[in-house]
């Protein structure tokens, strides 16, 4: 397809949702970007919580034909200096930010957002893959009249499937034999705690039923000690017990137990695309964490993702563990694309202090700059008052 027989839509009204979903299955079928976090039941769920002082902008791209070939969906919110800005959806929550669409159609939904800047102040890409960042969003950037500030902080560990090696051959070669020695010895450990038990749920049914489950192990989580669990942000529990049953209906999610007698010990939840898995969280009780129940639980999801031939994402924040697991990586570039203008070079300072701000702060306290931020995102999300 010829990207200058695509034309693009602009949507300013959240009726365009069921306008994707209609579109969305032949969409995947021919798409070669997929952004699991922009599917229909991510924008409809996300965007019902969404507080009044916001609009949706959908960028969308559609061939000769009048079928949908990509869509962009970005936010509109109060920004700086009293003005506009865009961000993307889910910006609180996805680990990606790329738009869903045919490999054509994306320079030219680039192209669209690019435009709009004439109408807001800037635009705000985190976490954008370096291959669709080299192929859709550099070229245009090179000539830009526009201001700019890129940062790439943060790297995507992954595990891609090699044909014709088992799992067992490719965890005895990428894991040390110290580590296997000891991953061994705590499944021979827990074993003898009761009995052990993997469990995976991925219809609607199935989903909802096991969502009470996840709440024991938040409970009992380090991560929610440290203020980084899944629902530690006001809200959060409500909007996921919502969610996941709905992505099961189309067979977008996968959640998994590690029981012992029938008590949730870890669990994890992956998002699923055509030919990928995306690591979303994963969290343990924190009184088994001698029996490593975390990597018991995400070795058994490696080894099913390996089997199906999906390549399995980490996503961006590359801990210690992921690149240990690893055999491929990808590095994601955050992109503030600010207009040209007195009220932008004012707009592109405060930012780039922001940011420098927060990194003194992180380099300082780990902790307490990840529990502001975290309650930044909960007071920005509140809904409005009656």
């Amino acid at each position: 397809m010829n990207p200058a027989s695509i034309r693009i839509e602009t949507c300013r009204d959240a009726s365009v949702f069921e306008r994707i979903e209609e579109q969305y299955d032949a969409l995947l079928g021919r798409a070669d970007w997929i952004n699991p976090y922009f599917s229909p039941s991510w924008l409809t769920c996300w965007w019902s919580r969404q507080k009044k002082d916001r609009s949706p902008l959908v960028i969308l791209a559609f061939s000769e034909e009048d079928e949908l070939v990509g869509y962009w969906p970005l936010v509109e919110r109060p920004g700086l200096l009293g003005s506009k800005g865009l961000w993307p959806f889910i910006y609180d929550e996805a680990n990606y930010h790329f738009p869903t669409c045919i490999k054509e159609a994306a320079p030219v939904l680039v192209d669209a957002l690019h435009q709009s800047i004439g109408s807001f102040l800037f635009a705000w890409l985190p976490q954008i893959p370096k291959n669709f960042w080299d192929a859709s969003i550099d070229p245009l950037l090179q000539n830009s009249p526009n201001l700019h500030i890129i940062r790439q902080e943060r790297v995507s560990s992954r595990i891609e499937p090699v044909e014709g090696v088992g799992f067992d051959s490719f965890w005895q070669e990428q894991i040390g034999s110290r580590t296997r020695k000891s991953f061994a010895y705590d499944q021979r450990v827990l074993a003898t705690q009761g009995e052990v038990v993997y469990e995976t749920a991925s219809t609607f049914e199935d989903v909802r039923s096991v969502m009470p489950s996840t709440c024991l192990v938040e409970l009992e989580s380090n991560k929610t000690l440290e203020n980084a669990g899944l629902y530690t942000i006001r809200g959060k529990r409500g909007f996921f017990f919502e969610l996941l049953p709905q992505l099961a209906r189309s067979g977008e999610v996968r959640v998994s137990f590690l029981r012992v007698d029938d008590h949730p010990v870890a669990w994890q939840l992956e998002l699923l695309s055509p030919g990928h898995c995306y690591l979303h969280h994963l969290a343990f009780d924190q009184a088994w964490k001698k029996y490593s129940p975390g990597k018991q639980l995400l070795h058994h999801g490696l080894q099913r993702c390996w089997q199906e031939g999906r390549t399995f994402d980490f996503l961006p924040a590359s801990f210690a563990y992921k690149q240990t697991y690893a055999n491929a990586s990808m590095p994601a570039h955050e992109l503030h694309w600010i207009r040209n203008s007195i009220r932008g070079r004012i707009a592109r300072r405060l930012i780039r202090w922001n940011m420098n701000w927060r990194k003194k702060m992180r380099e300082r306290s780990p902790g307490l700059a990840a529990s502001i931020a975290r309650e930044e995102v909960s007071k920005a999300n509140q809904p409005d008052s009656e």
